[in-house]
């Protein structure tokens, strides 16, 4: 090993046992240390009465009631096994969301056995939030009850769009007037924050019929609305008969750019504030359980397929609804697979993440995590967003223009590859 020439002269020192010195440990953590972390849970309901044309989800029609029973039954021996095994009852849950499928399926026994394996292994309050997807037509004001007595507190409502023709080429069974009537039902039970979600380029849209949509959901009274871009995945309808066939017509990116860019409009002329780039709120009604996954938080899987995180191990569970109830059978971890994160992962998968998806990401956040200002890592890709309106010039923080908002995916997209690049370059390399 080669030593740089100095002016210091050896000397036996102490024998160091510990980094950093003493000297610069203090009391301000030690109640992190007397509280365990807060956790996350996701629960994943793979059962549908109908399969949209553009879902990529894993999924199944419901064909009987002992189907979702079976499934019920291994959920909650599934909670049992996993907050045993990781010590989880003593970690207070910070958010839970139940997705699918179509969670609004389940009967009042299965929803409240559920339920109760929730509460009986995990510590939940009244301050978490409790989020639970309702798809327009499946529950009443009864069923609605039921989730308030679980501790939901937070209805996510896939309505995708406003316009029966558009609704009937997705292969939707709902009409507009139902999607109404159900966001109606949520008001009037109460005590829900309501997010609702737009799908911009489905199949047959245009810009009178996208308006239309955007309009009426404005015009809902709702808490938050989400706007997805719809991607036809390999393994849907809308691939096979929009891409690789002809039979139906789907937008093209130019168009989806405008989708976008009238949305913006008329969300912020009806006082929308931009909460992320794709969910927009005008009472601060926040997603915690989104934001926390983004932050890298320990999140908890629970379902066939579904995706968690504890610790640096992100994981899936088995995407196939026997072998997973196989295996919770067994009394073993239903995992399909792992991914270990190192600290650059790390670094990369919170600027993919945050620095663009959330409104606002200031740099001191970033620092404070990781000890370093990730504008000193990447300046040139910095530069260039700022040269090209894709971010301002706020140098405290990380701030998109309305072109970056809609562009967002790019930025994102640069920014984690231009610090994959940094870090590649070092001695150390960075690979997946």
């Amino acid at each position: 090993m080669e030593i740089e020439e100095s002016n210091w002269v050896p000397t036996r020192e102490e024998f160091y046992t510990n980094y950093p010195s003493y000297k610069y440990w203090s009391s301000i953590d030690n109640e992190k240390l007397l509280t365990p972390e807060g956790i996350n849970i996701y629960i994943h309901i793979p059962f549908c009465i109908q399969i949209c044309d553009y879902c990529f989800y894993m999924k199944e029609l419901v064909k009987s009631k002992d189907q979702v029973d079976i499934y019920v039954d291994a959920l909650c021996q599934e909670i049992k096994l996993i907050s045993e095994k990781f010590g989880l009852q003593k970690r207070k849950v910070n958010s839970i969301y139940i997705g699918g499928g179509t969670p609004s399926i389940l009967t009042e026994a299965q929803f409240k056995k559920l339920m109760g394996a929730l509460h009986k292994h995990h510590d939940m309050d009244n301050d978490m939030e409790f989020a639970f997807e309702a798809e327009p037509g499946t529950f009443t004001k009864t069923k609605l009850q039921w989730y308030k007595e679980g501790g939901v507190n937070r209805i996510s409502m896939g309505v995708q769009s406003f316009n029966d023709d558009i609704i009937k080429l997705s292969g939707r069974k709902h009409t507009s007037k139902q999607a109404k009537k159900s966001i109606e039902t949520v008001k009037e039970v109460g005590g829900f924050e309501l997010n609702i979600d737009l799908l911009s380029g489905l199949a047959g849209e245009k810009m009178t019929t996208w308006k239309e949509s955007v309009d009426i959901a404005l015009n809902q009274k709702i808490d938050m609305l989400t706007i997805y871009k719809m991607k036809a995945y390999a393994n849907t309808v809308f691939f096979r008969d929009g891409v690789y066939g002809n039979q139906i017509k789907l937008p093209d990116s130019k168009q989806e750019v405008e989708f976008m860019r009238i949305a913006l409009d008329m969300l912020q002329s009806a006082g929308f504030e931009m909460w992320s780039t794709f969910a927009f709120t005008k009472n601060g009604s926040e997603s915690r359980y989104i934001e926390n996954t983004w932050r890298n938080h320990d999140m908890i899987a629970y379902g066939a397929s579904s995706f968690g995180k504890i610790g640096n191990i992100n994981y899936q569970n088995i995407n196939n609804i026997k072998l997973y109830e196989t295996k919770i059978e067994n009394g073993t971890m239903p995992i399909y697979r792992t991914f270990s994160l190192s600290v650059k992962d790390e670094i990369v998968k919170e600027l993919l993440l945050c620095s663009v998806r959330l409104a606002s990401y200031k740099k001191k956040e970033f620092e404070k995590k990781f000890g370093f200002d990730y504008f000193n890592l990447i300046p040139k890709t910095i530069l260039n967003l700022q040269r090209e309106g894709y971010i301002t010039g706020n140098i405290e923080e990380l701030e998109l223009t309305q072109k970056g908002i809609i562009f967002s995916d790019f930025v994102s997209r640069s920014i984690a590859n231009s610090v994959k690049q940094t870090f590649s370059q070092d001695k150390i390399k960075f690979e997946y």
